[in-house]
């Protein structure tokens, strides 16, 4: 191993390699660690230098060809000033090649930690494989940058999606970037920590009491019973619907009037109150039981054994059209509509709040609509107070206080 100064003349008139050799290596003695290699195929630059665990490294400057003599000694010395700072430039480029796309990623963290920890996983991984990873997946993590994520927001919306289905794509985004970060798989900011969330317009969709009642006469008369025996349940508990689907006759209490979810949306245990209403429904389901008695769920699939009914939509199409009530009306109005007639009866924002089972007052709010005459006469009762009501006016509003 020849030590000597590596120029462009040494380089050009170097004798070929001695027979049997496979290399020979020339020490530049004026840069420390500059290091020019020779082979049948060529000749190869590197940079020589040691940690600060002392532990030797090689970083491959170019082939001569590819760079000049001075391109790879210039190179050298910025190496050899970034080590005499305390840098670690092969350390350095193997964490940056550690850093996973954002498609492995997923595959390999995330979705399996989404599915072991989130009850909505199945959602997560439909975004995930449907827009957003055909959009950044290729990209590794440290790559994805605010204009990708500002792209992907335009196209969602581009693609007529609702508010809230783009502001669910873009939350999830938030999320997994907020793991990779907090995994420490990468280093710098969240590209996603402002997304641009879009407004959201909740929906004031709730039935009136004669269209309840329609919908109720609908489904007496559906042949899917068990279908419409769900529906029913819903409508009169303001259940959601997987509680109700998922609903097992160990959780019923059917003397108490309970029927406990051992899981809810909030990851907590709750009890929904039963009406007697609510506790016919059951009773009625109770007396079939016979019919599925190995099937512990309130409403038993008559497909599968041992599970729960497949689904409602169709007996939900049937029952709304007999019932003349709008084909937007979805099945999640049925919780609008029990909030709305509680909160129209009087009942308190946090008493509502308790029977359906939400963690936060603002939820509650939300779902709880007034009706036009309930909001009439509570904006009655100030002028009342000031005794500013005509006379006949003053007559109506005593008689519809005493009713």
């Amino acid at each position: 191993m020849a030590a000597t100064t590596i120029t462009r003349t040494l380089v050009q008139k170097l004798p070929p390699l001695p027979e049997g050799a496979v290399k020979h290596r020339i020490f530049d003695d004026r840069l420390a660690g500059f290091i020019a290699e020779q082979r049948a195929s060529g000749i190869t630059f590197y940079f020589r230098y040691a940690d600060a665990r002392n532990r030797r490294h090689e970083v491959r400057l170019g082939r001569l060809g590819d760079v000049t003599v001075d391109q790879a000694r210039k190179r050298a010395e910025q190496l050899k000033a970034e080590v005499s700072l305390g840098g670690d430039p092969v350390a350095a480029k193997a964490k940056l090649k550690a850093v996973p796309t954002l498609s492995e990623f997923v595959r390999d963290r995330y979705l399996p930690h989404a599915r072991e920890h989130q009850r909505s996983a199945h959602n997560t991984e439909a975004y995930l494989r449907k827009r957003i990873l055909p959009a950044l997946g290729k990209k590794a993590l440290d790559e994805v940058t605010q204009a990708d994520v500002a792209e992907l927001r335009r196209k969602l919306i581009a693609e007529g999606l609702a508010a809230g289905t783009v502001n669910r794509h873009l939350a999830c985004v938030r999320a997994l970037f907020n793991a990779a970060l907090r995994w420490q798989l990468y280093e710098g900011r969240n590209p996603s920590s402002s997304p641009g969330m879009l407004r959201e317009v909740h929906r004031d969709k709730y039935l009136s009491p004669a269209e309840t009642q329609g919908l109720f006469r609908a489904l007496a008369a559906d042949p899917d019973e068990t279908a419409a025996a769900v529906l029913a349940l819903l409508a009169v508990t303001g259940a959601r619907r997987g509680e109700a689907l998922k609903a097992k006759w160990e959780n019923v209490d059917l003397e108490r009037g309970l029927l406990t979810v051992p899981r809810s949306k909030s990851g907590r245990t709750r009890h929904v109150p039963l009406s007697a209403v609510a506790v016919a429904i059951l009773q009625r389901q109770l007396a079939k039981r016979q019919l599925h008695p190995e099937n512990p769920h309130v409403f038993p699939s008559t497909r599968r054994e041992g599970q729960p009914v497949e689904g409602v939509r169709g007996a939900w199409r049937r029952a709304r059209a007999t019932a003349g009530l709008p084909d937007d009306l979805r099945i999640h109005d049925l919780r609008h509509s029990f909030a709305s007639a509680l909160a129209n009866a009087g009942t308190p924002l946090n008493e509502i709040g308790t029977v359906l089972g939400h963690t936060q007052l603002s939820t509650t709010t939300r779902y709880a609509h007034h009706s036009p005459q309930r909001l009439i006469d509570t904006a009655t009762t100030a002028v009342r107070a000031w005794n500013l009501l005509p006379e006949p006016e003053a007559a109506k509003a005593e008689v519809r206080d005493a009713a």
